[in-house]
């Protein structure tokens, strides 16, 4: 079976790809109601289209290292669901959020322009005249759905825009100042085998280990690379900024705060000593910059993002307040990705169907 995604637009809501899809899909009652936002009731046949779309971007990327037979079984967030409930889970707070932001427009001057709407039914049709009928059965799509997805995933992207450009995207050296060392790490962590088997150091070869560390901490005074590559070993940098050490004294990232308490403690150019941290290894470090002046400007990037992410979430969270949103439960366990989806790009695809999943990005915030 030949399933397409949609043509390229102007507006850039979606982008060119073509697949091949396998796959019954369920029978389902598309006039259903599967959920309400206030007054308004939202079709199972929507949703249940919304939902096999992104299951099918989905299986390009996610089932690198699974069985595709189990994937949507499996819990692969460690949440406690399963894919598939993880998914038809973010295609309903993915229409709940994106009618409320509808609601709100106007409130940031954001419009759906009559060409943009003439762009969106002409992809939709495109869609509906470039896939199979068994495609369009199995993906539970009409016109109506693809373009009412494609509608709402505009909104999306134009709301988001406008909300997170009202964000103060100004952020002083003081507040991103990052300091950046060098570390050689001698791990003692578990690890693979030559024969491929995940195992465990014994305690004589974590005694060999901690013998290593110490003459790399010894060579390193000297000639900090050299230790490393003289004993089969890498430099890596790590850096890191004032918030690294939490108020509890844990670490904020992924070092270890014994390893920042060391790099605190040294100047400029100054290599420690031998750090130990327990279940980890052992650390040798040098510090490089008191002051990264590019981890710096890449600090200040984050915190610009994270300040957009929060202020985005906190306006979408303040909406939900306004109106009751319920869900049938009964209605949407008719949906399921019970058939296996295979995609498989054409010899003239141009861009990566990783690139065209607009649906499940916005499903999975």
């Amino acid at each position: 079976m030949r399933f397409k995604k949609f043509t390229a637009l102007a507006l850039a809501v979606v982008t060119a790809a073509s697949v091949a899809m396998t796959g019954c899909g369920s029978r389902i009652d598309e006039d259903a109601v599967v959920a309400t936002l206030g007054d308004k009731e939202i079709s199972l046949g929507l949703a249940n289209f919304m939902a096999q779309y992104t299951a099918v971007s989905y299986d390009s990327y996610i089932t690198m290292g699974y069985a595709k037979e189990n994937m949507w079984s499996q819990d692969l967030s460690g949440n406690g669901k399963t894919m598939q409930d993880n998914v038809k889970d973010g295609i309903l707070t993915q229409i709940q959020t994106n009618y409320l932001l509808e609601d709100h427009m106007k409130d940031y001057g954001v419009e759906i322009t009559d060409e943009e709407l003439s762009d969106i039914d002409t992809a939709a049709q495109q869609f509906m005249d470039d896939n199979s009928k068994e495609a369009i059965r199995t993906m539970g799509a009409k016109k109506e759905y693809v373009a009412e997805m494609l509608r709402l995933n505009l909104i999306q992207k134009k709301m988001h825009n406008a909300i997170i450009a009202t964000v103060d995207t100004e952020v002083s050296d003081e507040e991103a100042a990052q300091r950046t060392f060098s570390y050689i790490k001698v791990s003692t962590e578990a690890h693979y085998d030559d024969s491929k088997n995940y195992v465990e150091y014994t305690d004589d070869e974590k005694a060999e280990l901690e013998k290593t560390a110490e003459k790399i901490a010894e060579e390193a005074k000297t000639d900090f690379d050299a230790a490393a590559t003289d004993n089969g070993y890498t430099v890596s940098t790590y850096s890191y900024g004032s918030d690294e050490i939490g108020e509890d004294g844990t670490a904020t990232g992924s070092m270890d705060a014994s390893v920042i308490t060391a790099a605190d403690a040294l100047k400029e150019g100054e290599v420690s000593s031998m750090i130990s941290v327990d279940g980890k290894g052992y650390y040798v470090i040098r510090l490089d910059s008191e002051f990264d002046r590019d981890a710096t400007d890449k600090e200040k990037e984050t915190i610009v993002s994270q300040r957009q992410s929060d202020k985005y979430t906190e306006v979408c969270d303040s909406y939900k307040e306004e109106k009751e949103w319920t869900v049938n439960d009964d209605v949407w366990a008719a949906v399921n990705f019970d058939k296996l989806y295979t995609i498989k790009k054409t010899d003239t695809e141009t861009e990566s169907v990783s690139e065209t999943e607009t649906a499940s990005e916005a499903a999975t915030e």
